[in-house]
């Protein structure tokens, strides 16, 4: 899937360089850190509960995806 960042100049240009050093792709250094970063978390209960929610009946999974929200800390975010 593509998307788009906004990533600080300084982040970038940090970026570019390290992918540089290790000669894999930006595309690969930022999938690896991102793997390596929440490789480790349980998968959240609202992506647990998408493939299991019936096709009209989405309120299971807008419970779990507002209470996956309401633990995000707004000062980091």
């Amino acid at each position: 899937m593509k998307t788009t960042l906004e990533l600080p100049d300084d982040l970038l240009r940090r970026t570019k360089a390290e992918a540089a050093l290790r000669g894999i792709s930006m595309r690969d250094l930022v999938a690896e850190a991102l793997e390596r970063q929440l490789g480790t978390r349980p998968a959240p209960a609202w992506r647990r509960l998408a493939g299991k929610a019936k096709k009209l009946d989405t309120r299971p999974v807008k419970r779990a995806i507002a209470a996956e929200f309401s633990r995000v800390d707004k000062d980091t975010w």
